[in-house]
């Protein structure tokens, strides 16, 4: 849990001001802060900035100011918030991260290759380019439309923009021949070998007993992990039945909590403040994992594991049936891969957020680079499958969910988004129409 920020601009516009004043914008991130400033022979400065809440990364000990978000997972089956040495070989490392440096008087910026960590970039009128892990810091310094770095790419920022160093961003790679026997093993060992290093001892583990928690929460029980598993959703939805009756076949307890409608609607301005966005499909997802952090919380935990990708992996997403039964599985692939680099934005930044506001970090097994590589390697026809006119989502998934045993109920159970297996969507449209105004626009005034 950290929030970085970096700025260069001329030693004139007091750069360590803006610095402080984005920090502690980023409270939620941590409340502890340092700061580190360059100046340059050019007349102009640079000023990396870190807070956190478990003792702030020291400058004055780093032979290369690093200001780092995240972690890196090693070979050794576990994390550690050290990264290797340079840029270029820290970027391709499986991960999840967002950092700023200072190398040869550059500032230099990076988030990991899938874009687990958020990092924007902008610049202001007065020719100040500024990087944080929030928006809103820097719109409050006078950006106006902060955007994203690009995954993946290590970028040289200067007052006038930036530009790309190295570029080790996802590309779609060729489909392969591979058969369905080999697919499922090697799945089963890239996804054991990811939990192992991804989820830490006594995690929770957003868990709603659909397919993709079902495979964490089990590979947890497997290598002896202790998850904590919670499900949220409105009071009376089937799924809290269904998410119970799936914990304990696999011998695990599943804390739950029961929402009413005041509850769900009560949430939505912290929710929309803190995700920084009023797209009413990306709240009415964060609304369930909210509650899920805010749970995770109370229970004294320090990370939340959750399912995140594996629908743009493998095909879960109702319009990848539509292609399908449209196209075959010829642009499936493509609609596959496009739907893996949007996810940075549609599903990491907000889960992210809602994680790091509740003191927790965030933990995507799913996202793991060896595994992401070799999923999009997969035969399309393995992830959305069409035979004899019936088509089947996420079909190695569940053939990975068989080959392990899991129940019947869990390996076949129809896809079915959180926001409407959780009652959550319901809630939101009934309110906007109770209002007379669209769901976007209820949202929106949430921001005023």
């Amino acid at each position: 849990m950290t929030g970085i920020c970096g700025l260069i601009g001329r030693e004139v516009d007091d750069l360590e001001s803006k610095a402080e004043n984005l920090l502690s914008l980023m409270r939620n991130r941590g409340t502890t802060s340092r700061t580190f400033s360059r100046s340059l022979p050019s007349g102009e400065k640079i000023v990396l900035g870190v807070c956190n809440f478990a003792g702030t990364q020291s400058f004055a000990d780093q032979t290369v100011p690093l200001a780092l978000d995240g972690v890196f997972f090693r070979d050794d089956a576990g994390s550690n918030n050290a990264g290797p040495a340079g840029p270029s070989r820290l970027i391709r490392t499986p991960g999840a991260f967002a950092f700023l440096t200072l190398i040869q008087d550059q500032l230099i910026a990076g988030r990991d290759i899938v874009g687990q960590k958020p990092l924007y970039f902008g610049q202001t009128r007065d020719d100040v380019a500024a990087l944080a892990s929030l928006q809103s810091p820097l719109l409050s310094i006078g950006i106006r439309e902060p955007e994203p770095v690009p995954p993946g790419k290590v970028i040289r920022t200067t007052a006038r923009g930036y530009e790309t160093l190295n570029d080790y961003s996802l590309k779609r790679p060729q489909e392969e021949s591979i058969l369905e026997p080999d697919a499922t093993r090697t799945l089963d060992k890239l996804f054991t070998e990811a939990v192992g290093r991804i989820v830490p001892r006594g995690s929770g583990i957003a868990f709603s007993g659909g397919l993709d928690s079902a495979l964490v929460a089990y590979v947890t029980k497997r290598l002896c992990l202790e998850p904590e598993l919670i499900s949220v959703g409105l009071k009376g939805q089937q799924e809290l039945g269904h998410a119970e009756k799936t914990a304990k076949s696999f011998g695990l307890h599943v804390d739950i909590s029961e929402l009413s409608s005041s509850d769900i609607l009560d949430s939505l301005p912290d929710v929309v403040q803190i995700i920084e966005t009023t797209d009413p499909v990306i709240v009415g997802i964060s609304v369930p994992i909210y509650f899920a952090c805010q749970k995770a919380r109370e229970m004294g935990l320090r990370y939340i594991a959750a399912g995140q990708l594996s629908d743009e992996l493998f095909g879960g997403y109702g319009k990848f049936e539509e292609v399908a039964l449209r196209d075959g599985t010829e642009n499936l692939g493509r609609e596959m891969f496009d739907s893996v680099i949007a996810a940075s934005v549609k599903d990491f930044d907000p889960g992210d957020k809602l994680a790091v506001a509740a003191g927790l970090e965030l933990c995507c097994p799913f996202a793991y680079l060896p595994l992401v590589d070799y999923a999009l390697k997969l035969p399309s026809s393995l992830r959305v499958n069409l035979t004899n006119g019936k088509l089947i989502r996420k079909y190695i998934l569940r053939r990975l969910a068989a080959h392990m045993s899991l129940p019947e109920s869990v390996a076949n159970r129809p896809k079915k988004a959180v926001q409407y297996s959780s009652g959550v969507q319901k809630v939101l449209l009934k309110e906007a129409k109770r209002r007379g105004t669209s769901l976007g626009k209820m949202l929106e005034s949430f921001t005023r």
